[in-house]
């Protein structure tokens, strides 16, 4: 879907990491859902991410990593991929963490600049209580439900749409309300 490659939701069994390994002109933006994330590699060596915090890598000409689970307890995580809409120059590392409170762009702002026209925002969702997402014209959305379910409803009508834990909903142009019955998350991507 446009400039998105690649949604995992990944959990590292404890004392697990993938081998080091190279990536050259992605974004990879990596969010810490429970646990601890491990990064090893020419980018951010030895660092640790506690839950809700996000990493991303704009790899840029280069770089090798691996990423994993150092502790005794499970860590899950999600990772997106994204097609550069530029290419070369050193590769970098911006990291976020997020707070508890209300709606949070994870990355496509300075503090952390996808080379990509995507915006990804993290939404907490009180139980009961509707958040609203709007698209303009020509722009898509993708919505995962995160930590629990969600209903899905358009603002124009028409029936609305259950996802459960872990299943994911396209949107087009116009408006949409998400509602959970219980406190939970979910992720909002805003692109092309």
């Amino acid at each position: 879907m446009g400039p998105l490659l690649v949604l995992a939701d990944a959990t590292f069994a404890p004392k697990s990491r993938f081998p080091l390994h190279p990536h050259e002109e992605m974004e990879i933006l990596s969010i810490v859902v429970d646990g601890t994330l491990s990064h090893h590699g020419d980018q951010a060596h030895g660092a640790t991410m506690g839950p809700r915090t996000a990493q991303l890598i704009s790899a840029r000409s280069g770089m090798m990593h691996a990423e994993g689970n150092d502790t005794d307890r499970p860590t899950r995580m999600l990772q997106l991929w994204f097609r550069p809409h530029t290419y070369g120059g050193p590769p970098a590392y911006y990291s976020r963490q997020l707070s508890d409170d209300g709606r949070q762009l994870i990355a496509g702002d300075e503090g952390m600049p996808l080379r990509a026209d995507v915006r990804v925002w993290w939404l907490p969702l009180v139980a009961g209580r509707p958040e609203r997402l709007t698209l303009d014209r020509a722009r898509n959305g993708y919505l995962l439900a995160t930590t629990g379910p969600l209903r899905v409803e358009a603002l124009q009508g028409g029936s609305g749409v259950d996802l459960a834990l872990g299943e994911g909903a396209v949107l087009g142009e116009g408006a949409a309300t998400v509602t959970a019955d219980t406190a939970s998350s979910a992720l909002w991507i805003d692109l092309p």
